[in-house]
């Protein structure tokens, strides 16, 4: 694992580099209680690069004069660039993957990163050009950071270093704080902002190069180019996804230290963890799960109903694997609600804390993820039902219709018209015909002090991007990956990850399997009633079949843990919040009464409809303004 951030400045004079050095060295402060190995600042004519190192590798020095490149990376496809380069398999072997993108570079130019499979993040200094070029992997599982301003370049793969460079501004993006305050889905706009008007990130699939000419950003991936897949028999889908599966989870293991896995009980993570532990298995390698349900009661007979700790032990004693479950308390509540999310993303983090707590303490320096899988390789199959429609294949529909609601229960003609018909509707007509769904956002709260209120006035809130069910899978996946909400997951779990050392790897999102799923024919997401029908098949022999051929995935001991603790913590947030009075964007008295009404409200939610439960929830914004209270007051 590395850490990343430098500035440059292709028009910098030696005076003007001396100075950024010790700006820079700020950076460098920002993230110096974190567990690394080592750490470095490199001078270079248009600027500085600096990177703290954990693990085997250390930062990559130019090769025979040429680039100097920063990385935090991890290549999964190092034996087809050997051949690429012309290398034997030992002359690869002894290099590093940061050395492997210097020479990439030298053969493809600012074209090498649509060459590189794996997680990378990284910023190389050609001198000979004046050039700084900087990418990130496909998916954005690394973070960058970046802030631009008349030709000259700060960067980081973490937010606190960005802001401790003394020329950041630090002035909050107003139209970013309004979705915050009026949705919930705050923290994942748009794949490029950041709270700040100043930070920007660089989206995944995305490089740039700063030179004489400017900034340039571009693409080099699309999700939507992805060839076809059409094979004979349903087999070979399940074969390759198979391969692809495995070698996708052999890349991320490939480490001297021991490795853990995310476990559920569910189709994605658990998958994940066995398949690491059979191939760590074999090698007599270290491996651990970990779940994120509390641990286990003294007497079997106290399981919840439905208690997704069950299928976990299952799993670990037909596997023989180690399984650590989740101690989750009143301070670790605190710790999460103490965060400031500007700088220190938190989404689906709480449970996490805990687990990678553990992780830790066991030198566990990777964690593997079944994060992804949903949107991709097992999803539902969202658009497949519209798309039949629109393509006039109603007899499938029936088919699929009717046996869905033999497994699950409901009506056809019900299933016909909001699963068919509805999503084929423009959104503006489905707010008309179903206003409910749709609600208007809320003013913003009382809560907010005068001045910050008055601050917001007027500012148009940022749009957007609507995650509607289109018609066919594909075009579905496409829109979900645009949608932003799995690189700021990754980022928020990078950002948490480097406070313990620990590397996050998602072998679900491998671009191999990613492409695979963008490919494959609309009906192996959907079949015989069933939704994830092809993953659920390629899991024979791996997952238990009762695991496999689940209907309904519940974390009923998760979740009423989560709420006890919640609640044990409740008092001291109290405490804290109020030691916040004096921050310059929220009335804290106001904001704990606000919270409090919405506590009332929750405790009637038994009595509603699902539609009723849905809009009250999507009205409901004092939470959404918690986090105000916690955020490190730069300026309005």
């Amino acid at each position: 694992m590395r850490m990343i951030y430098g500035s440059i400045n292709p028009a910098n004079t030696r005076e003007q580099v001396d100075a950024e050095k010790q700006k820079v060295a700020c950076m460098m402060a920002a993230l110096g209680s974190y567990p690394w190995d080592s750490h470095l600042l490199r001078e270079l004519s248009g600027g500085v690069f600096g990177i703290h190192s954990r693990g085997e590798h250390s930062a990559a020095l130019p090769i025979d004069g040429g680039p100097t490149i920063i990385a935090d990376v991890r290549l999964d496809n190092r034996r087809e660039l050997y051949i690429a380069f012309g290398m034997t398999a030992a002359e690869g072997a002894a290099l590093d993957d940061s050395d492997l993108i210097l020479h990439a570079y030298q053969k493809w130019g600012t074209d090498c990163a649509s060459h590189l499979l794996g997680d990378f993040a990284f910023a190389l200094w050609d001198e000979a050009n004046a050039r700084l070029f900087c990418a990130r992997d496909f998916i954005g599982t690394r973070p960058f950071y970046y802030y631009h301003v008349s030709g000259r370049m700060v960067f980081a793969s973490d937010l606190l270093a960005m802001a401790s460079h003394p020329d950041v501004p630090m002035e909050l993006d107003l139209p970013f704080v309004v979705v915050a305050l009026q949705t919930t889905v705050r923290q994942v706009v748009r794949p490029e902002h950041t709270y700040y008007q100043a930070i920007e990130k660089l989206p995944p699939a995305h490089a740039l190069t700063l030179d004489k000419n400017g900034l340039r950003l571009w693409s080099y991936w699309q999700p939507g180019q992805t060839p076809e897949r059409r094979y004979a028999h349903e087999s070979d889908y399940v074969e390759e996804l198979l391969a692809l599966l495995h070698e996708a989870v052999a890349c991320r293991v490939a480490s001297s230290y021991p490795i853990g896995a995310h476990i559920t009980g569910g189709l994605d993570s658990t998958s994940v963890a066995v398949l690491a532990h059979r191939i760590l298995q074999k090698e007599a390698r270290s491996f651990t799960g970990f779940s994120w349900a509390p641990p286990l009661p003294n007497d079997p007979a106290d399981l919840l109903p439905n208690d997704e700790r069950k299928l976990v032990e299952e799993v670990r004693a037909a596997e023989g694997m180690t399984v650590c479950y989740t101690n989750l308390r009143p301070d670790h509540v605190l710790a999460h609600a103490r965060r400031d999310i500007t700088l220190q993303p938190t989404t689906t983090l709480l449970a996490e804390l805990a687990a990678s707590e553990e992780a830790a303490h066991l030198g566990i320096r990777t964690l593997l993820s079944g994060w992804g899988g949903d949107e991709l390789v097992t999803f539902n199959g969202r658009g497949y039902f519209p798309d039949l429609l629109m393509r006039g294949r109603w007899l499938t529909l029936q088919r699929e219709i009717s046996l869905r609601v033999q497994l699950h229960g409901g009506v056809v003609w019900r299933q016909w018209i909001f699963d068919g018909l509805l999503p084929l509707l423009p959104i503006p007509i489905l707010k008309r015909l179903r206003p409910k769904d749709y609600p208007p956002p809320p003013p913003l709260s009382g809560y907010l002090r005068p001045e910050f209120a008055a601050s917001l006035l007027g500012v148009k809130s940022m749009p957007t991007t609507d995650a509607h069910k289109l018609p066919g899978v594909r075009n579905t996946q496409i829109a979900l990956l645009n949608y932003g909400h799995l690189s700021y997951r990754m980022e928020s779990w990078a950002s948490h990850g480097a406070t313990l050392g620990i590397s996050y790897v998602f072998p679900l999102l491998d671009r191999r399997i990613v492409e695979f799923a963008l490919s494959i024919p609309d009906y192996l997401f959907f079949k015989n009633g069933w939704k994830r029908y092809l993953y659920r098949t390629a899991m024979q022999g791996i997952l238990p079949d009762h695991l496999r051929w689940q209907k309904v995935k519940e974390d009923p001991a998760m979740i009423r843990g989560s709420v006890s603790i919640h609640k044990a913590a409740e008092e001291q947030l109290r405490t804290e919040l109020s030691a916040r009075k004096d921050n310059p964007y929220v009335d804290v008295a106001q904001l704990q009464a606000a919270l409090d009404a919405e506590q009332v409200a929750r405790v009637a939610d038994d009595n509603l409809s699902e539609i009723e439960r849905s809009r009250l929830r999507a009205q409901r914004n004092a939470g959404n303004g918690r986090w105000l209270a916690f955020v490190t007051p730069k300026a309005l």
